[in-house]
């Protein structure tokens, strides 16, 4: 089934998205260019780059933009193959032959909105209204993926107000802007008690966005800081974690967005631009993220821009590397089933496995006043193996259990039971569209 879900300012996207669940750019300015604007500007689309950067912005402009995003998802694991069989009561649809599933959540569009305003030689301000972050996955009746009928939709946007003020006399220049994130969260999949319920939940919270520029004539400088930002999803996570047995997640329904912080900088050579930016993604401490082993992400990011009177042509190269790492699933006893779930968990419902994108797009002057922007981003296809051998041990005997084996013989069932693995592949591509008007 495909699904196109449009972004508003109270609803936000479904989507899988690229640094771990952070979209790479904000608009087909940015994107073009691998999502570089910690240094250099793309008017109003600046804002959560650097809001800074809306510096540039000379009058007033306004940008409105879609993305047709299509993540291409697969996914297979024998870790619940020798759980309690179906005629002895068990519900998990995972007893035949494993074989790559392929996840329905495969197309939405994201569309992005931003506004800027010049108020005086030195302050401009703005509004923005983006699908920010999301991750996604659709493996139901799947039934030979051993995905457990998987099912997850984190959807993120944020609605902010940038204001940058540039000093006198001076390049440089100060942004910050209030944000208002809307996220919500559901999580769905097969126990052995049949199908959960979970309903999705949904939460608003603010952060702060922070940025600074200096420009030095052909070379700018930039740095840019944003606060990590809370979320609950009542009757999601707990519940899960509950579900699958794993009593070391304590961070309860709490999944909050990681405080990010970056550097960057741009050289202009004619009519070239070359933007490099740097950034760390927090994940490591983020409540939800940490108990799932996800460690900090270091973004690097090279744009280049060629400028003719008609034209704009771009292209760029972002890189990061995973943040979900393999836990011990060899770990013994309760230990090694949480580590073996957890590694479970992130490959079936949060593959955020991504690590190289590559982009180009171009801008047309259509008059003084409007600009019609493109973008696209390739994202070569990421094949990862985590174990799970724990958690297969577990199944087998909680399964013996159930069909009247003492603990002992359960036990020695479950030590002689073959490894298991659960495996994901993942790649992308996205087009965004755009137009700005200044005025």
């Amino acid at each position: 089934m495909k699904r196109i879900v449009l972004l508003s300012a109270i609803a936000s996207t479904m989507l899988l998205a690229t640094n771990g669940d952070i979209m790479i750019g904000h608009g087909p300015k940015s994107t073009g260019m691998a999502g570089t604007g910690i240094a250099v500007s793309h008017g109003a689309e600046s804002a959560l780059s650097n809001p800074a950067m809306l510096n540039s912005v000379k009058n007033g402009e306004f940008t409105g933009s879609a993305t047709m995003f299509a993540p291409d998802v697969k996914f297979k694991s024998n870790a619940g193959a020798n759980a309690t069989p179906a005629e002895a009561g068990g519900a998990y649809p995972n007893s035949a032959p494993q074989s790559y599933g392929k996840s329905d959540a495969d197309f939405s569009v994201i569309p992005d909105f931003a506004y800027a305003l010049r108020l005086s030689d030195t302050t401009v301000v703005g509004l923005t209204i983006d699908g920010t972050a999301g991750l996604g996955v659709d493996y139901r009746g799947e039934r030979t993926s051993g995905a457990f009928d998987m099912e997850t939709a984190l959807q993120i946007a944020k609605i902010g107000i940038p204001l940058s003020y540039t000093v006198p006399n001076s390049g440089l220049t100060l942004g910050v802007e209030p944000v208002l994130q809307y996220s919500t969260l559901k999580i769905n999949y097969m126990t052995p008690a049949g199908p959960s319920a979970n309903t999705e939940d949904s939460n608003f919270n603010a952060g702060l966005e922070l940025g600074v520029a200096y420009n030095m004539g052909d070379l700018t400088l930039g740095a840019v800081y944003a606060s990590e930002i809370q979320a609950t999803y009542d009757g999601n996570i707990a519940n899960a974690m509950r579900d699958f047995g794993i009593q070391g997640v304590t961070s309860g329904d709490r999944l909050d967005q990681p405080a990010e912080a970056g550097v960057g900088v741009a050289y202009n050579i004619g009519s070239s631009t070359i933007a490099l930016d740097y950034t760390q993604i927090k994940w490591s401490e983020s409540k939800g993220y940490s108990d799932f082993g996800w460690e900090d992400q270091d973004v690097f990011s090279i744009g280049y821009r060629y400028d003719t009177p008609s034209w704009i042509f771009k292209a760029g190269y972002n890189h990061a590397n995973s943040p979900i790492k393999e836990q011990n699933a060899k770990a013994g006893g309760q230990a090694g089933y949480e580590n073996s779930a957890i590694n479970f968990f992130n490959l079936s419902g949060f593959p955020a496995i991504i690590e190289d994108h590559y982009t180009f797009g171009a801008d047309y002057k259509m008059s003084k006043d409007l600009d019609l922007s493109f973008a696209f981003v390739y994202s070569p296809e990421v094949t990862t193996t985590f174990d799970t051998t724990g958690m297969t041990q577990g199944m087998v005997m909680q399964g013996a259990m159930a069909q009247g084996a003492s603990q002992a013989d359960a036990g020695a069932a479950a030590g002689a039971s073959s490894p298991s693995s659960a495996t994901a592949k993942h790649s992308q591509k996205a087009l965004t569209l755009g137009a700005t008007y200044k005025f």
